[in-house]
């Protein structure tokens, strides 16, 4: 039994001390109780890139989830300069404002993009499935900021749902085996409560900053 843990998550998992662990993807590694883990954007095999198609944007895969700020077309913000190509919000040589925020960022990510999964996986391991899949969708610079304020609402209600509980329930599952006789995923790790609710929490600050600069959000995935 191999279970990889992997140290190098980015400036975000640096900052809080946390190890980035990756979850499996259904797609990949053998059904025979060999370890799947989550392979972001990258494929170990033909036959896997062939069952998942393209990587395009929007595309309903299990590759992961990346957000980024996008032109907002609503009236009020229709004026604002068009984003760059790789969706970062600054110029060559210009200061980045979401430098010093240490949001978790995926493998191509920018520095003002989200690694969305981390949080959408820690809100779907908490029950919060309508907010879990909120986070795939694309949003005006409105939309964003009331969306923002729905994470932070959700996790201030689940930190009060479980303050006087002996044992804190658990977050999102990592490192899977596959048990070929019940026919699910084992995790052989889980976060954390109180990481649960850092990762919904900053991802909730992420939308209000985009939201706060005038920009929408594109989902990636």
């Amino acid at each position: 039994m191999i279970v990889r843990s992997f140290s190098t998550g980015g400036p975000w998992f640096d900052f809080h001390k946390f190890t980035r662990r990756f979850r499996p993807a259904q797609v990949s590694g053998r059904k025979d109780g060999a370890t799947a883990n989550e392979r972001p954007r990258t494929m170990t095999s033909a036959e896997a890139a062939k069952r998942l198609g393209p990587l395009i944007r929007n595309q309903m895969t299990t590759m992961g989830l990346d957000n980024f700020p996008k032109r907002c077309d609503c009236p009020e913000h229709s004026l604002l300069p068009d984003l760059y190509d790789d969706g970062t919000t600054r110029g060559p040589g210009e200061p980045c404002p979401f430098q010093n925020d240490n949001f978790p960022t995926g493998m191509l990510g920018t520095c003002c993009s989200l690694r969305g999964k981390v949080a959408e996986y820690e809100l779907e391991a908490l029950g919060e499935i309508s907010l879990a899949e909120g986070m795939y969708g694309d949003m005006t610079a409105e939309e964003a900021e009331k969306f923002a304020h729905k994470l932070r609402d959700a996790a201030d209600r689940l930190e009060r749902k479980h303050q006087r509980k002996a044992q804190k329930t658990k977050g999102a599952g990592w490192n899977g085996i596959w048990n070929a006789k019940t026919k699910s995923w084992e995790y052989q790790e889980y976060s954390t409560f109180a990481e649960a609710l850092l990762a919904i929490r900053e991802a909730g600050r992420w939308y209000e900053k985009v939201a706060s600069l005038g920009y929408g959000v594109h989902a990636w995935f």
